[in-house]
């Protein structure tokens, strides 16, 4: 089961849902999912999904709410050996119930589909809430990375529309309830989506998928302490490598003096800082400071004076 799969499921079991709230919820997911048909002067539409949770759910609504008896024909494709679901609502009462739903308006000129949200649907918050919800069920995806995996998958949630006036109206919608999604165009299609991992799991929480959403927001946190490992692990590798660069120039500046003029000819004090640095090659600056006595600052300043006699030579 994809993560996708898993966060409708979860969407779906959610019982407590007030009719307003189931109205809006089959809005959205037949805008997403849905194909409307014309046959024998009605009109009604058609969805055909792998999701048979989210049609046994959707169809239990339409007779539920609505009083009519969708048909649901249930195969196998024998390519792929998945079960396909396809629900099918063409009647004489099929356009009330579209015209409900937001989806149709009938003028003087005839029926004709409205592309943006009405407002009724998503009047109250919780019906936002399933509005959302639905459009995800219908035609929403997500991907997150893997606790374990070391693949480069991002975080990204998404929900597809065919025309640019519904996208831009969801994202209206989507951003009264505190989201902040970006919009698209992909080919055909217009996508809203989110590629934040904190967001993605607010947003799960917030259709519904609470248990989705903490572990998305788990993953979030557990790749940030890790991300946090791994740059202070670069971080003492970088300064350790800075610090063996640093002790192999030093060797290198006391060599050529001690093969030039000698260390006797430097003064006292670095002299016993080159003896010091030659008796302990590997030390880092704080150790020697540690050994010797002398505080970092003086030891860089010694070691920045042997350089330049060095340098001279």
């Amino acid at each position: 089961m994809t993560f996708t799969e898993k966060v409708k499921n979860e969407i779906i079991s959610n019982k407590k849902v007030q009719p307003c709230c189931q109205i809006s919820a089959l809005s959205s997911f037949i805008r997403g999912a849905g194909t409307l048909i014309s046959k024998g002067g009605n009109i009604g539409f058609e969805i055909n999904s792998e999701n048979g949770d989210a049609i046994e759910y959707f169809a239990g609504v339409i007779t539920s709410v609505f009083g009519l008896e969708p048909k649901l024909r249930v195969q196998k494709d024998n390519l792929t050996s998945k079960t396909k679901y396809r629900l099918t609502v063409l009647s004489s009462k099929s356009l009330m119930l579209l015209k409900e739903l937001g989806i149709i308006t009938i003028t003087d000129k005839g029926p004709t589909v409205n592309l943006l949200i009405d407002r009724y649907l998503v009047s109250d918050d919780c019906c936002k809430r399933s509005y959302i919800a639905g459009a995800f069920l219908g035609a929403g995806s997500v991907t997150v990375p893997s606790k374990t995996s070391k693949s480069r998958t991002s975080y990204h949630l998404e929900f597809v529309f065919s025309n640019y006036g519904s996208a831009s109206d969801f994202s209206e919608v989507i951003s009264l309830m505190g989201f902040i999604p970006k919009l698209t165009e992909r080919k055909e299609n217009f996508i809203v989506y989110f590629k934040n991992g904190d967001e993605i799991g607010d947003l799960l929480i917030f259709m519904g998928a609470k248990k989705s959403g903490f572990e998305v927001k788990d993953i979030v946190i557990e790749k940030e302490m890790n991300n946090a490992t791994n740059r202070r692990f670069n971080c003492d590798i970088s300064n350790i490598n800075k610090q063996i660069e640093a002790s192999l120039k030093q060797v290198k500046d006391i060599t050529t003096i001690q093969e030039t003029i000698g260390l006797d000819g430097l003064s006292v004090a670095l002299k016993q800082t080159a003896n010091l640095r030659l008796e302990n090659r590997d030390a880092t600056l704080e150790e020697l400071a540690s050994i010797s006595g002398l505080t970092k600052s003086c030891l860089n300043h010694r070691f920045r004076k042997i350089a330049e006699i060095a340098k001279n030579l």
